[in-house]
């Protein structure tokens, strides 16, 4: 329980202090009673976790903003090494991934993202960009997050890989709800 604690408050006196420098911030994630971090190894053994970027809030390809947020994702989130890709290799057959909404329209939330409802919408000049995150068992969030980062130029931004680097830690937990206190929808920071 001190080391989650710990933790938690590590990560918000983080968020805080990037917030002041006008760096990336996180909300608190949501991880559901069903996280365990054994969905990493699961995933690892059916040979990586499938990842969804939708939207595209710059003006460079798409390619090299899926590239940025998978490389990202899986070097940043705690327990094992697992490749995160974007097209899911023949024969996959993993009910977990992860979808990452760019600029989501208002109202798209968590469940909208595992049910496959997502909607973008470009940024206005002078806003952040904002993310929402979930980990998903098909159509149900184990782990949701979100977060923002203002105006960052392209997608290998130092802010906005931060972003997407405190966002997969955030999804990915070190522990799960039952070994702290088992309750659905705890929040992570």
């Amino acid at each position: 329980m001190y080391k989650t604690t710990k933790l938690a408050a590590s990560l918000m006196v983080l968020s805080l202090a990037a917030a002041c420098a006008g760096g990336p911030t996180v909300q608190p994630g949501d991880v559901s009673s069903g996280y365990t971090p054994d969905i990493l190894n699961y995933s690892a053994a059916k040979g990586g976790m499938l990842t969804e970027v939708v939207g595209n809030p710059f003006a460079r390809p798409k390619a090299e903003l899926d590239a940025a947020v998978v490389e990202t994702a899986a070097k940043s989130h705690f327990g094992q090494k697992v490749p995160f890709f974007t097209q899911a290799p023949e024969k996959y057959t993993s009910p977990y991934r992860v979808v990452f909404a760019m600029n989501p329209a208002r109202g798209i939330d968590a469940y909208g993202l595992c049910a496959g409802k997502i909607e973008t919408r470009a940024r206005a000049p002078k806003e952040s960009d904002r993310i929402t995150a979930a980990l998903c068992a098909r159509e149900v969030v184990i782990t949701s997050v979100k977060g923002s980062v203002a105006g960052p130029l392209g997608p290998r931004d130092p802010a906005f890989l931060n972003l997407i680097a405190q966002m997969s830690q955030a999804l990915f937990p070190p522990s799960s709800p039952q070994k702290r206190g088992g309750r659905d929808g705890l929040n992570l920071f």
